[in-house]
């Protein structure tokens, strides 16, 4: 999280990265969840809607098998040999029981046991599909059982209870009475086994998991599948379902560990509970498997799209990334029009009204340059019009003219010197040709050599071919009077000065060094730094940084002036500047 954080305080291009990511993921995700809460919806409304009608005629099938069986129960009444044989004590008529029960017995094929008890001689008649062989014996605990009393006590005479073999599913007890007297004269007993119920419930349970369960009205339990609920969970489950009003319904409950969606249905006839419990998260698990499948496709479509993402910022922010350099240039001063963005979007048109302010911006440097050099020519020119320079030539001509009659070659000397340099200095033009430029230096030198006498040592190397290109004026002195300021006033013996220049046909460069004490690291770093600010504006002082401002004003952002300098080792000024004739 922290990284994403970090990102956003970063690039536009990685910004847009990661908000289009994020917001593709974030739609994929939820496309994806809603995508799983519909499909889980509609599964389990139409789930719950089959599984309904399905208990509901699952639980009508039923209550019509055990009608037939109550029916069947009673086909002995219609046989009045059989009614006249219960309660009579002959042997033969014995015969005749055996032989109405061995009938009834393999005329279905879903009877595992059949028994018929005779109150009055109290014989309990049994037939098995395990002994096949009918069996008589004396019975004097029936009228004992619970189900008899149940029976004699039920309006219809019957009672039904579960059977007690695995492989039995009820026995369905009938009682045959005397209609006078409401006297029992006999009772029957059968024991249905799983075929019919198998083929009613056959279709009842289609999913892995599911818990199916058949109770009577006492909640007696009949039938449950799967031992995976308890007797307490059942009994908390159909007191939930005795609750309500509806003989079909649905709730959603949680056993144990696992969620359930439990259907139930209630008979109309005999009121048997048909308790269905699927596992929610196995009637979920197609519209889980459809998310899973959602978020593959959608992360694949994640890792595509994000790919679409870098390749379109990269084209947006690559042409912003070139504009922002364009702009660093400016702020060092290059105001070359050499940028421009085609195109009709909104960084297109921002190139061209950029261009128009550096334009602009030219035009203002310009005419504030102008303005300076007007200030400068006003001050020279109001200087030249307190000392009259013909007055000042006629009187350093006048002294020069003494020196020459009293033999003082020095003087005259020296005052020719200062008065070509004054000339020198006070004429038109803000650029001369190097040759000009080093006569003048010239002069400066036997000014500056009777005041330090041999301590100063200058030296010029410059090729003939480059005595035509023009440099700023004063460029040489400027530089000569650093050395002699930095240099030779700071140390008692002598320096060695030299001046030399190379060109290579579109350039030139001047370099002045000298042996004097250097710089420091740190001095260099500050000198270099002064140099570079502000250095639009042009200095009233004369130096180095009036220097610096004058060559990038007047020969473009290109050119350059760069000092070396190494303490105790000397120092190094070099200026590089666009050839231009004379």
């Amino acid at each position: 999280m922290e990284r994403i954080f970090r990102l956003f305080n970063g690039r536009l291009r990685s910004k847009l990265i990661v908000v289009f990511s994020l917001i593709v993921i974030l739609i994929v995700i939820l496309l994806s969840y809603l995508s799983y809460r519909q499909s889980s919806l509609m599964n389990e409304d139409n789930f719950i809607v089959s599984n309904q009608k399905i208990m509901k005629l699952v639980n009508q099938n039923f209550d019509n098998y055990i009608s037939k069986i109550d029916e069947f129960s009673l086909t002995p009444r219609k046989d009045p040999v059989f009614m006249d044989a219960i309660i009579s004590s002959e042997y033969l008529s014995q015969f005749n029981i055996q032989n109405q029960m061995k009938n009834m017995f393999y005329s279905r094929e879903d009877i595992e046991e059949m028994t018929i008890y005779t109150p009055i001689n109290h014989t309990q008649y049994r037939l098995s599909r395990s002994t096949v062989n009918l069996t008589q014996q004396s019975d004097y605990r029936t009228e004992q059982e619970a189900w008899y009393k149940e029976a004699a006590e039920s309006p219809n005479f019957r009672s039904m209870e579960p059977a007690s073999q695995t492989h039995q599913f009820l026995v369905f007890h009938r009682i045959l009475i005397n209609i006078a007297d409401k006297r029992p004269l006999a009772v029957i007993s059968i024991t249905i086994n799983y075929r019919e119920l198998n083929r009613i419930f056959g279709d009842l349970s289609d999913k892995s998991g599911e818990v199916v369960g058949l109770f009577n009205n006492a909640n007696q339990p009949f039938y449950i599948n799967k031992d995976e609920i308890s007797e307490l969970q059942w009994s908390d489950l159909l007191k939930f379902v005795d609750g309500q009003n509806e003989d079909t319904a649905y709730t959603k409950q949680r056993i144990g560990h696992e969620a359930f969606l439990t259907i139930y249905n209630v008979s109309s006839q005999n009121k048997w509970k048909l308790v269905k419990l699927t596992p929610i998260a196995e009637l979920n698990k197609a519209a889980a498997n459809a998310r899973s499948i959602n978020l593959i496709v959608g992360s694949a479509f994640v890792v595509f799209f994000i790919i679409v993402v870098i390749i379109v910022s990269n084209a947006i922010t690559g042409r912003l990334k070139d504009f922002s350099r364009r702009i660093e240039q400016l702020g060092e001063g290059n105001f070359e029009l050499d940028y421009e963005l085609k195109g009709k979007d909104e960084i297109a048109h921002l190139s061209r009204k950029f261009n128009q302010m550096v334009l602009k911006i030219n035009d203002l440097i310009a005419e504030r340059y102008e303005i300076k050099l007007n200030e400068r020519n006003a001050r020279l020119k109001a200087l030249e019009a307190q000392i009259n320079p013909h007055f000042l030539y006629n009187s350093l001509q006048a002294i020069s003219t003494e020196a020459i009659i009293h033999e003082v070659d020095a003087i005259q000397l020296m005052v020719d010197a200062l008065a070509s340099s004054l000339r020198y200095c006070i004429k038109d033009g803000e650029t001369v040709s190097l040759r000009h430029e080093l006569e003048h230096i010239e002069n400066y030198l036997i000014l500056q050599k009777a005041r330090f006498g041999d301590r100063l040592q200058v030296a010029v190397d410059i090729p003939e071919e480059a005595m035509a290109f023009l440099i700023p004026k004063m460029t040489l002195q400027i530089l000569l009077e650093n050395a002699i300021e930095h240099a030779l006033e700071q140390m008692s013996e002598a320096i060695y000065i030299e001046i030399s220049a190379g060109f290579d046909g579109q350039w030139l460069v001047i370099y002045v060094a000298d042996d004097g004490p250097g710089m420091t690291e740190s001095r260099l770093e500050q000198v270099t730094s002064s140099l570079n600010e502000n250095y639009m504006e042009v200095q009233e002082e004369i130096g180095l940084k009036n220097l610096y401002s004058r060559i990038k004003l007047m020969f473009g952002s290109e050119a350059h002036l760069t000092i070396r300098s190494q303490k105790n080792q000397g120092t190094e000024i070099e200026i590089g500047l666009p050839v231009r004739n004379s």
